[in-house]
């Protein structure tokens, strides 16, 4: 058995990891561990069957369809039963499953700690509801989806979801990286589903770059660790790297920062985003913004505070600061880029930057505060716990978002919100449902999106006064950028709604949309009824919190230090004495809002006295048409000509005149932005390869020879840099 010393990967360890018995590696299930591992056994059998019911497709396309989905709830649901049997079960509890062997150099396993468990729990949440709303959508949005269609949509559905719930429940780096890579192919195949122009199979094109990108940084860091681990079960990682010094370890955490960043779209590695996450399926849009972005966040959790944290003493500087400002930059970028566009779906896509971004500030900042003197560890565990918070909180309103927007574009079947409008008379229950979304999204009380950015700003602002100097003003800017993303998140979404569900039908699709079917509504109720209840009762919520957080800090559980009042009552502890420094009551601000909203009624409607009047709306004489409602261009434009500097917006006017330049009969107007990461690093990127491609065409001789001679030069030059690695 390995003995915990670093040796070299190959034979010296091999013949060890191969003869090693099984009792000495893997302990056995301790007493009440049974019913977790029959749960993660009934999770991989309902997608296993999910992933097989795409051979019904053959005699039945809707069979498949219906079946899949089905599988894929009680898969769901049994993630659900598992994560909090080990969330309520109390801090420090971790149970370890090892799985068949299926490689002679390597011991597969399934481990659940409290980290684990709060990911699938947010992972089966968001999945309930995409399972319910499938169906129904698939059948209204595509009708004309041929068997082969349905079954890799079925078959990639629950590939999908198994893999992200393995992958946040692995044990070891291969199983970590298999699902990994599994998680990446099977949406791939949703993206690249429902293509009918080319466009999709761009999008899942630039998809699959970008995340083989982050998976290659992703393995050169397992790699590393694994080499002088001797073994890839995580007690081995986390023992190789108690002997790691400075440099090393800092090199690993941003390796491993770069892939999972670029997975979870941060600026500049969000070029990928608004393509993909609008080309899928709107329940598969869901899971990826919802989902699949928080798997990054929870494999930057495991590797920050988990497999290269230091046996003692705080986290290297550079990494909390590094994601503080990422995430800043990340949040403030993604909610100005969401402002311009007009693509529903790509707008919604955009704000899981910022929400990303969010997430990361609260990562940043526990990182940063963790292990440091005084009352900093209680800063800590709120900060971290804002940013789990909003982790759930996330996947529930931009859950509930996406779908929303896929009951109008079954409906529609258009994306582009100018050509929507007065969809709130003909779908009441999505216009109703897309609201509370775009309420909970824009941090507005008493929704769940208020409470997670309250506790951020809290933990900002007792770290801003608690760290000085210039390191101080960087976390009060970030509080203060945090702010101005609220208000134009706000913004965004008062256009977003607008226009889309407010004034006239813009086009004949419009005009004549119907309500979403009910299974697809039952869908978004589920995420609304989560969306109030996170953001009413959050106490309930924070209790759950108390394993992830203990586990990573090593300090606090959440509630102790969040929750100091009770479950109703949100407060935080952060003076140096223990007391309150600040507390908010959600249900009572709850029932004030509701007191208002039944008086206003009652002023508006009940002391009525005469009948109301109905008269045309005014016009100076002229009949109100469409042409008179406020587009979303109009409602974005004060901000476009702020922001100039950083849109670049481009525009096109074309006049159609009657024979004389006098006499204008109509005028056409384009516009767009520039993404500045895109057109600044991509796009020179690309030209670059694409010049160094035409030299290498150039120099070909089309002879063997000089093929032979490329080969053996780039076999040098990998030999001497392995030498000069290894010596």
């Amino acid at each position: 058995m390995y003995d915990g010393r670093a040796v070299g990967v190959g034979p010296r360890w091999l013949p060890v990891a191969l003869t090693a018995r099984r009792s000495e590696v893997w302990p056995r299930p301790k007493r009440g561990n049974v019913g977790v591992d029959s749960g993660l056994s009934l999770i991989a059998a309902c997608y296993g069957v999910g992933m097989l019911s795409s051979l019904l497709a053959r005699w039945s396309g809707r069979l498949a369809i219906g079946v899949g989905h089905l599988a894929a709830l009680a898969g769901a649901a049994a993630g659900l039963g598992v994560s909090l049997v080990i969330l309520l079960g109390g801090p420090g509890r971790t149970l370890t499953q090892p799985l068949p062997i299926l490689f002679p150099f390597a011991r597969l396993s399934l481990s659940v700690d409290g980290l684990s468990a709060y990911f699938l729990l947010v992972i089966s949440l968001v999945a309930v509801a995409a399972a319910i709303y499938g169906p129904a959508y698939l059948r209204a949005h595509s009708p004309e989806a041929g068997r082969a269609r349905q079954a890799a949509q079925v078959f990639a559905l629950n590939m999908f979801l198994g893999c992200m719930t393995f992958l946040c429940c692995a044990g070891d780096a291969l199983t970590f990286l298999l699902c990994w890579e599994g998680m990446t192919l099977s949406s791939y195949v949703l993206v690249v589903s429902d293509d009918r122009d080319g466009e999709n199979a761009r999008a899942g094109l630039l998809y699959m770059v970008m995340a083989h990108g982050g998976t290659a940084l992703l393995l050169v860091a397992f790699l590393a660790l694994t080499e002088r681990g001797g073994a890839f079960d995580f007690a081995a990682l986390r023992a190789a790297a108690d002997h790691l010094d400075s440099t090393t370890r800092t090199t690993l955490f941003f390796l491993a920062l770069g892939g999972f960043a670029t997975k979870a779209g941060v600026v500049p590695l969000h070029v990928w985003l608004p393509r993909a996450h609008p080309a899928a399926p709107s329940h598969v849009s869901a899971l990826m913004s919802g989902v699949m972005l928080k798997v990054a966040i929870y494999g930057i959790l495991r590797f920050a505070f988990d497999l290269l944290a230091p046996v003692d003493g705080p986290l290297p500087p550079s990494w909390g600061w590094t994601v503080l400002v990422v995430g800043t930059i990340s949040a403030v970028l993604g909610v100005l880029y969401a402002l311009q566009q007009h693509d529903l779906k790509r707008l919604l896509a955009f704000h899981s930057v910022e929400n990303i971004g969010i997430i990361l500030i609260g990562v940043g900042l526990a990182m940063i505060l963790w292990r440091q003197d005084g009352v900093s560890g209680a800063l800590a565990t709120v900060a971290l716990t804002a940013a789990l918070l909003h982790t759930v909180n996330h996947a529930a309103f931009k859950g509930l978002l996406f779908l929303g927007a896929g009951s109008v574009l079954c409906r529609t079947h258009i994306r582009n919100i100018e050509e929507l409008g007065g969809l709130a008379r003909r779908m009441p229950w999505t216009a109703g449902l897309f609201l509370l979304g775009a309420v909970a999204i824009s941090a507005l009380p008493p929704l769940n999106g208020f409470v997670s950015e309250w506790l951020t700003f809290q933990a900002l602002l007792g770290g801003g006064s608690r760290v000085h100097g210039p390191a101080g003003l960087v976390i009060v800017f970030s509080a203060a950028m945090l702010a101005l993303t609220g208000g134009l998140a706000a913004a965004c979404f008062a256009k977003a709604f607008g226009v889309t569900f407010l004034g006239r039908p813009r086009t004949a699709q419009a005009e004549h949309a119907t309500e979403a079917p009910p299974s697809m509504i039952a869908g978004m109720v589920w995420l609304a009824l989560l969306c109030v209840a996170l953001g009413v009762a959050p106490g309930y919520a924070i209790r759950l919190l108390d394993a992830p957080t203990a586990m990573l800090l090593h300090g606090p559980a959440a509630s102790a230090v969040v929750t100091a009042r009770g479950p109703l009552v949100l407060s935080a502890a952060l003076t140096p004495s223990g007391t309150d420094a600040t507390a908010i009551s959600m249900t009572m601000m709850a029932a004030l809002l509701i007191a208002l909203t039944a008086m206003a009624w009652i002023l508006r409607h009940g002391l009525r006295r005469s009948p109301a009047r109905a008269a045309p709306t005014w016009t100076c004489g002229m009949s109100p048409t469409t042409r008179f409602d406020y587009t979303a261009t109009a409602f974005a434009k004060p901000l476009r000509l702020v922001f100039a500097a950083l849109y670049h917006p481009r525009r096109e006017v074309t006049r159609e005149t009657a024979g004389t330049p006098y006499v204008v009969q109509r005028i056409h107007y384009a516009g767009e932005i520039v993404d500045l990461a895109e057109t600044q690093i991509y796009h020179r990127v690309e030209r670059e390869i694409s010049a160094l491609s035409r030299t290498i065409r150039a120099r070909s001789t089309g002879r063997i020879y000089g093929y032979i001679g490329f080969v053996l030069g780039t076999l040098i030059v990998a030999l001497l840099l392995i030498g000069v690695i290894y010596r």
